[in-house]
């Protein structure tokens, strides 16, 4: 009876680590995507949140779960530079960009190119 009550809850935790693999893969996309749209290095967009390159290096590849204070610096860049996101229900998401967030990367000069590739 023991056993069959330690395979019963083995299960959710697996499902539990893997959904917050899945968030943090996400979280670090997103980040990506939005640094990409304001055309910013990663040097450039640590220094608006206050954080290092090597902390964005870290977070973009998903190798730490960044803390909450970060993860809310970083959502209110988002906020403030027009970005949101629509989380789907399969881990993915929707990245939505106000027009006047186009105009400003435009009209600064600068050849920027997004390229979003899906696999």
């Amino acid at each position: 009876m023991d056993l069959a009550i330690e395979i019963m809850h083995s299960k959710p935790r697996l499902d539990l680590e893997q959904e917050l693999r899945v968030e943090r893969a996400a979280f670090a996309a997103k980040v990506r995507a939005a640094r990409a749209v304001l055309g910013l290095s990663q040097d450039q967009f640590a220094r608006r949140i206050g954080l290092t390159q090597k902390s964005i290096h870290r977070i973009e590849q998903g190798i730490v779960q960044p803390k909450r204070q970060t993860v809310l610096k970083i959502q209110r860049c988002w906020f403030e530079k027009g970005i949101s996101f629509e989380n789907l229900r399969n881990g993915g998401f929707r990245l939505a960009v106000d027009g006047d967030t186009l105009l400003r990367t435009q009209d600064d000069g600068l050849d920027r190119r997004l390229h979003l590739t899906v696999a």
